[in-house]
């Protein structure tokens, strides 16, 4: 689930800016994928997407919507819905519009609830249904999206959604990786020291911090070596969402050996829970820092960084791309213990309390 970024209004009843939208609000083109735009009075607070149900069938439907509604649970303002259902080239049949018992399993279940659904499309290829029209009705080509205003906006504004979620490769080799894994490899780690150079780095603008990691080759090094202190690897989305003293708390709980009363804090932000926002502007600059290091991370410091982007993006509801990054990870490593316990948590759709807050979740940083 992706909260709506602060922007100029977006048209709910317009099928062609709506499709122009959902790949900015998610990050990728979505395929094989029911998208709901979810609407608190008139204002579009979220943007939630749910893989179809891998057949057209009575009970799979069933269990589809229920999954649906137990998710819509989470956001009990939530007053009406746009579905966009992204149907696979080979779903339709007979020249029904597809899915269509699935989408009004979907009406009735949300009435029940009290909440409306409001506009209701099927885009196949390069053509769209509207679910309001007669089921056997001739689709409509769908324009380029080079003509439409709302994808334009946001291009112009640095959005560029990807074909297909990221998972972690394409990155380049760094030139000086050679040299960085020499120094990590003959390293100490003092454990404050490790915190304090992450926070350093976090707290520099952008293209600041790719410049001092690029550059200074020993801090680098300390970077990627901590995350081979598991107390470090864990603290750090934590240190960039509630800050140094509240890592420190944790920390010298744990060495006193009061583990878990001083963990507490720690587990429960991990798992998305507490009335506190993360620091989304520390958070989105660890996800930069973290990206750019997997151009020299290799063994099991690069699947730590893959475990902490996809946390990321699991915080910033984007669960979707979370299981794209854990999913490389446990390709690389099978035996890597947390990217597999993070596919178990993500993988059913628990979502961190914070990214159904329109107060508190993460917004896309265009506008």
């Amino acid at each position: 689930m992706t909260t709506t970024p602060e922007r100029h209004p977006l048209s709910l009843s317009s099928c062609e800016d709506i499709l122009a939208y959902v790949p900015h609000a998610l990050g990728f083109y979505p395929q094989n994928s029911a998208v709901l735009m979810l609407i608190d009075e008139d204002h579009l607070e979220a943007t939630l997407r749910v893989d179809l149900p891998e057949e057209d069938t009575s009970s799979e439907r069933e269990s589809w919507t229920a999954q649906v509604l137990r998710l819509l649970d989470r956001m009990p303002h939530i007053q009406g819905v746009v579905l966009v259902v992204y149907a696979p080239e080979d779903s339709l049949a007979e020249g029904r519009i597809p899915y269509s018992h699935m989408v009004a399993q979907l009406e009735q279940g949300l009435a029940g609830k009290k909440v409306l659904l409001r506009h209701t499309w099927c885009r196949q290829g390069r053509f769209v249904w509207n679910y309001a029209t007669d089921d056997y009705a001739e689709p409509t080509p769908v324009r380029p999206l080079e003509t439409n205003e709302t994808h334009l906006s946001l291009v112009f504004a640095g959005s560029a959604p990807l074909d297909v979620p990221w998972d972690g490769s394409g990155i380049p080799e760094w030139p000086q990786a050679a040299e960085i894994l020499k120094i990590v490899s003959s390293q100490q780690h003092n454990v404050i020291n490790c915190l304090e150079a992450w926070l350093q780095t976090m707290d520099l603008a952008e293209t600041e911090a790719r410049t001092w990691i690029h550059e200074e080759h020993e801090h680098t090094a300390l970077l990627l070596g901590s995350l081979e202190v598991k107390i470090v690897r864990d603290l750090l989305p934590y240190l960039a969402g509630q800050g140094l003293d509240a890592a420190l708390d944790v920390l010298f709980g744990v060495m006193r050996g009061d583990r878990e009363a001083a963990a507490s804090p720690l587990t429960n932000y991990l798992l998305g829970r507490g009335w506190h926002a993360p620091d989304w502007q520390r958070i989105d600059r660890l996800w930069s820092v973290a990206r750019d290091l997997l151009g020299v991370a290799e063994g099991n410091n690069r699947q730590a960084l893959l475990c902490i982007l996809a946390w990321i993006e699991w915080a910033r509801g984007r669960g979707t791309m979370a299981l794209c990054l854990l999913g490389r990870a446990v390709e690389e490593n099978p035996n890597y213990e947390l990217a597999r316990l993070l596919q178990k948590l993500m993988s059913h759709g628990i979502m961190p309390e914070w990214a159904t807050d329109k107060l508190r979740a993460w917004r896309a940083n265009f506008s």
